[in-house]
């Protein structure tokens, strides 16, 4: 189930898409980008105000402007049943794994175990799900 606001884009690029599972709810104002691919699980909750992304940009050169330096990209994944509290972010390499729980505000850079709970910026697993 989407809620207002809610903005998918895949870029129009040949790879891009996004696949949402059965029994997903993404909260308002969310924004899922599938520029390599965006996987949703089944009967994941996704609050308010989440980004999904799977682009980082680069940025090494100081000589160069920032945008025409470009960027890397690759598909996130989230597995099955992986709540993520409102206005987390999960980037580039975030991929989390099945039965997951990250926090409000959170910043997922790195892949989450499953069944972990994982906070902070960068996000960091502070417990298992038993």
């Amino acid at each position: 189930r989407l809620q207002h606001r809610v903005y998918l884009d895949t870029e129009r690029r040949e790879e891009g898409y996004i696949q949402i599972g059965k029994g997903v709810y993404i909260g308002t104002g969310t924004t899922l980008f599938g520029h390599r691919g965006l996987e949703i699980g089944d009967d994941c909750l996704l609050a308010q105000n989440i980004t999904l992304t799977p682009y980082s940009h680069i940025f090494d050169d100081p000589n160069r402007i920032i945008y025409s330096q470009g960027g890397h990209c690759e598909k996130v994944t989230i597995g099955k049943d992986v709540y993520i509290g409102m206005r987390a972010a999960v980037m580039y390499s975030g991929n989390i794994g099945e039965g997951s729980v990250i926090g409000a505000g959170s910043v997922v850079v790195k892949p989450i175990p499953p069944y972990s709970v994982a906070v902070g910026t960068p996000a960091k697993v502070i417990k298992e799900r038993k």
